[in-house]
């Protein structure tokens, strides 16, 4: 397995943009997500993959007219946003271009609208795998051979790209100081 590669995969670019690097394999892998996701959010709210992605606003059972109130009132709105997220990223990922003399890169360079959109995506998809793999707190050992296998190397592979974008937007506001003065009124 591993088809992964290891390599700083996101970066500040001009302005506010930040520039993603990705193989052509992981490339084509993140193309089918928009479509996936969509399918997801079209199914029916017994999905319990569906479900982790809208969790009830009201934890109370006996608050259910509270909460159909509030899923009419915000539900909408919530399902727009994620389909536009997902639309986002569908067009980010057409505008790969070839880096370096090997051609294995691709460079997708991201306003900030987008890279929001990233993370947003990001999220949902673990979130679904998550429901769908049975993620628990306790990360099993995986044989390659457990037909499973891919599936959880993609997880984990999100899961690092959607760190590795944290801890990049984390180093550019710890480097304008704000962070460190936060930290400092602790």
């Amino acid at each position: 397995m591993g088809i992964f590669k290891s390599r700083q995969r996101w970066e500040p670019g001009p302005g506010d943009s930040m520039v993603l690097s990705l193989t052509e394999v992981e490339l084509e892998l993140l193309a089918g997500l928009p479509d996936e996701m969509r399918t997801v959010l079209l199914t029916s709210d017994e999905d319990p993959a569906r479900a982790r992605l809208f969790p009830r606003a009201y934890l109370d059972p006996t608050a259910d007219a509270a909460e159909m109130e509030w899923r009419d009132a915000v539900h909408p709105d919530l399902v727009d946003q994620r389909f536009e997220a997902l639309d986002l990223i569908a067009g980010t990922l057409t505008r790969a271009v070839v880096t370096g003399r090997d051609q294995e890169w691709r460079e997708i360079t991201l306003a900030a609208d987008e890279v929001q959109a990233w993370l947003s995506v990001l999220n949902d998809v673990r979130l679904v795998m998550g429901v769908r793999l049975g993620v628990s707190d306790d990360h099993p050992e995986i044989d390659d051979d457990d037909p499973s296998a891919p599936a959880w190397e993609f997880y984990d592979w999100l899961t690092y790209l959607q760190g590795s974008l944290v801890e990049t937007l984390l180093g550019d506001f710890d480097e304008s100081g704000v962070f460190d003065d936060i930290v400092d009124d602790e």
